[in-house]
């Protein structure tokens, strides 16, 4: 199987080089594809993803919904799998990604955890408790919580569902989520985790952030519609 990796960037010179370096380290007998969906950067991030070997794409339109979209475009495998440039996906993640979809043919889209990779012991292990129990909770009844930046799709149903709603500022995700679940199936998979940076946690304090994404996460799920008011930075 060809898996695609889509990376969606804007101004990450800090931080793709390790993104990108974990995708190159995965252990899979599977063919990877790696894409980064640029939101014309300002700083190094192109030069570097091109200068690691990734096909870079560049979108005017800065939002995590729109350079994931121009990734797509380009993409040539059966599955995408998503994930941001401040991130660091384990050795194992697109293999496991692989045999979900292989094993499953009515599979369309699988997600799972996010733990922070630069937060105090504290933090991580409160991450680690709290994420997948809420996660698996939400999926047993029926409201997936996909997360952007830990998620695959299979290609054909995904072009299906029209792919990424471009308008939305944020939930992008969990809108994308609720149209390919009436096409196909839906999986939350708790092993198929991975660790990004807290900076926005840090930046804005546990307090905002929390409730942030909590209101936008219901206000989606009650009225199809999210918050638009979101930095540009992934």
């Amino acid at each position: 199987m060809l898996v695609s990796v889509v990376i969606g960037a804007l101004n990450e010179e800090k931080y793709i080089g390790a993104t990108i370096n974990s995708v190159k380290a995965q252990k899979t007998r599977h063919k990877i594809e790696l894409i980064v969906g640029d939101g014309y950067s300002e700083d190094a991030t192109v030069k570097i993803a091109k200068k690691m070997g990734a096909k870079v794409v560049k979108e005017k339109n800065r939002s995590a919904a729109w350079e994931r979209q121009a990734g797509t475009k380009v993409a040539r495998g059966e599955v995408i799998a998503f994930t941001d440039a401040d991130a660091k996906v384990p050795s194992d993640w697109v293999e496991k990604i692989a045999a979900e979809f292989s094993a499953d043919p009515n599979l369309c889209l699988l997600y799972g955890p996010v733990y922070f990779s630069d937060a105090g012991p504290l933090d991580y292990i409160l991450s680690k408790t709290i994420m997948p129990a809420f996660m698996l909770l939400t999926s047993l009844v029926g409201a997936h919580n996909t997360i952007g930046s830990n998620f695959a799709v299979r290609l054909s149903v995904f072009e299906k569902a029209g792919g990424f709603n471009t308008s939305l500022r944020t939930a992008e995700d969990l809108d994308l989520t609720r149209r390919m679940e009436r096409l196909g199936g839906v999986k939350y998979l708790d092993s198929l985790s991975i660790d990004v940076s807290a900076r926005r946690v840090k930046k804005w304090g546990y307090p905002r952030f929390v409730a942030y994404h909590i209101a936008n996460a219901i206000k989606y799920h009650l009225t199809g519609k999210s918050h638009s008011d979101y930095e540009d930075v992934r």
